[in-house]
């Protein structure tokens, strides 16, 4: 450090540029440019503060620096200009509250308006993952808090909480809140954002407490689950929503739902509602109106229930349908369960209990039970053979308590047979005899043969579901030669073809399907479609037809036959005129054979179809038509009280 000519000292750096002092202003000026003879007497000193930073690290520094600019500058492009919508929705988020406002689901009733499915008013435990507290330890405390208010496991809490598919969207943690655990809740979680009790309902069904076979009909809504959710996201469906899982409630859910409304709310950095900023009101569901008649349901639940208890049966189903268009008025299966139990939160005892029963109380047999035929189905063969031309109104077979094909005898019922029986006869005393030789032939008779009998089954609806309006429905089964060969290894034999022609051997249907084909008998042939969903007002029979009126007729005759001076009898009781078809199908040798009875009146103008299964009943005659009269008469009553 020196004083120069012009009065100013100086600390120099190896360039000749550096610091100086002017000592008549005591001031610093940094890298002022010094007079020539200062830079030359600088450059002959030896003194100076450092050496200078390195031309390479002064480049090093420079490109990191100029990488990092880089890379704020590529991040901000890529937030601002690329992707602005997850930034906005973050940020939103924050701001934003969606609470959406549930539609209220649609009310069911039966066809003269009696509600059968409403909604009451319930609460429910809502949380948002999203502002649950982000430290560990804060955020275990709280759900720990929660879970003893709740009486919930912390696994099952956060297993659920787990199980959300986005947690800034709120989902229900606990259904069905007593009122009293709601107002505790809520006072508890008031200074929580996370959680929220919130006003919901939960579905009721007034009568299924009194008339538990209304369940396997109207089913029941519960919580939406992962895989539900997953296929109908495109469908506005979020994880709060509950949604028809069995019965009219599943397959009328798109009528039922409704649609969700929308409030918005701003909130403040506590996650506190500040402002109200939007609101879209939710549409409620569509009102659904069946074909089912409650008074009737009851009396053939009723009858049903009684008729088991006195021949010490457990198990058993009616349905009865319009003929004129396939609608279904009364349809029990027992036993049931009452749907009540799985409106909001399902009991696991409850339920456990159901799926142990041994009984089966879940399994709606009316339409998802499968049984052979018996007899029954000997309409349905009769028809065939009409139309085949294998037999005429006044083909002839003698009955004599059977036939014998080799060394093995299959049996009529009667010991001793009928004698001279035509196809009228054979329908009204159900004469084994006549459809063993009418469907498999015997000696120079040529019968249908197991490809046209089949073929025939089918046309009414055998081996195939009916297309009934409620999920779960059985199809049943028809067996073939081919199918026999290719599952049993095995040929098909005359003695299978004559099986079969009873309503015996492999073959198994539905009793909605005995109800279906004797309606098609019943309406002269029209093919039905049923349903329990009320579709019009008024009735027009299917176009599409079966077979020949004419030959319809005959097998309607004999199935009056079978009131007049047959199997039937007991139903000549009835004010009016009623036609039958008994059946006993045998399933076990160890088992007592299942008793059926299927029926139509009036006979002139059919109204009404009921057909009764009991399994293990026996004989149907004896056990299935006191129900029948029963069901036909409650009918008759209502009709007449109508009028």
């Amino acid at each position: 450090m020196e004083e120069n000519k012009h009065g100013r000292l100086f600390i120099n750096d190896q360039d000749g540029v550096g610091l100086r002092l002017d000592s008549s202003k005591n001031e610093l000026f940094h890298h002022e440019v010094l007079f020539e003879d200062e830079v030359t007497h600088l450059k002959d000193s030896k003194m100076f503060l450092g050496p200078a930073i390195a031309t390479r690290r002064f480049w090093y520094a420079t490109g990191v620096a100029a990488a990092l600019v880089l890379i704020l500058i590529a991040r901000a492009f890529w937030m601002q200009i690329l992707s602005p919508h997850d930034y906005i929705e973050l940020a939103d988020r924050n701001r934003i509250r969606h609470e959406r406002q549930p539609a209220m689901r649609g009310i069911i009733r039966d066809s003269k308006g009696n509600v059968l499915a409403d909604n009451t008013p319930s609460f429910d435990l809502q949380v948002t993952p999203w502002y649950l507290p982000p430290d560990p330890q804060d955020r275990q405390e709280l759900l720990g808090r929660v879970a003893r208010q709740v009486a919930m496991s912390m696994g099952d809490i956060q297993g659920r909480i787990a199980s959300s598919t986005d947690p800034g969207e709120t989902l229900t943690l606990v259904h069905d809140l007593t009122y009293e655990k709601a107002v505790g809740l809520k006072i508890f979680l008031d200074d929580s954002s996370a959680f929220q009790v919130v006003n919901s309902s939960k579905r009721r069904y007034p009568f299924s407490d009194q008339l538990p076979s209304l369940s396997h009909i109207l089913g029941y809504v519960g919580p939406i689950s992962r895989p539900e959710l997953d296929s109908r996201s495109d469908q506005g469906y979020r994880q709060t929503d509950s949604i028809g899982k069995a019965g009219v409630e599943y397959s009328q859910e798109s009528a039922l739902r409704g649609q969700a409304g929308e409030k918005t709310y701003e909130v403040d950095a506590m996650g506190a509602i500040t402002t109200l900023v939007g609101n879209k009101p939710p549409v409620d569901g569509a009102e659904v109106r069946l074909s089912l008649d409650l008074d009737l349901q009851r009396a053939a639940e009723k009858s049903l229930r009684e008729n088991l208890t006195k021949f010490k049966l457990q198990r058993g189903s009616v349905i009865a349908l319009d003929p004129r268009d396939g609608s279904i008025l009364a349809m029990v299966s027992w036993p049931a369960y009452d749907d009540n139990y799985f409106s909001g939160t399902v009991s696991s005892t409850y339920y456990a209990k159901l799926l142990a029963d041994p009984e089966k109380p879940l399994l709606p047999r009316a339409f998802a039970g499968m049984y052979p035929s018996g007899s029954t189905v000997k309409p349905v063969i009769a028809t065939g053979a009409l139309a085949e031309k294998v037999i005429t109104p006044q083909t002839t077979v003698v009955s004599t308590g059977g036939i014998r094909l080799g060394s093995i005898f299959f049996p009529d019922w009667k010991a001793g047979g009928h004698g001279v029986t035509n196809v009228r006869r054979a329908i009204a005393w159900s004469v084994n005899t006549f459809f063993y030789i009418v469907g498999g032939g015997y000696e120079s008779f040529t019968g249908l043969g197991v490809d046209r009998l089949t073929d025939w089954m089918r046309r009414f609806g055998l081996g195939s579901e009916t297309g009934l309006d409620l999920p779960g429905e059985s199809s049943g089964f028809v067996p073939s030669a081919e199918w026999k060969e290719k599952t049993k290894g095995e040929r098909w034999y005359v003695g299978d073809t004559y099986n079969l022609s009873i309503g015996q051997g492999d073959l198994l249907v539905t009793p909605l399907q005995v109800a279906l084909f004797t309606g098609e008998i019943a309406n002269g042939g029209h093919k039905l479609v049923p349903h329990v969903v009320k579709t019009q007002d008024g009735f027009s029979l299917p176009t599409e037809t079966i077979a020949d009126p004419s030959y319809i007729q005959t097998v309607r005759l004999g199935m009056r036959d079978t009131v007049v001076y047959g199997s039937g009898t007991a139903l000549k009781a009835l004010p009016f005129e009623a036609a039958g078809k008994t059946g006993t199908a045998q399933w076990r040798n160890d088992r007592p054979n299942h008793a059926w009875f299927t029926a139509f009146a009036p006979f002139d103008k059919p109204e009404i179809v009921v057909t009764v299964l009991l399994e293990e009943g026996d004989e149907g005659s004896r056990t299935a038509i006191p129900v029948a009269m029963d069901v036909l008469r409650a009918w008759y009553a209502n009709k007449s009280a109508g009028d």
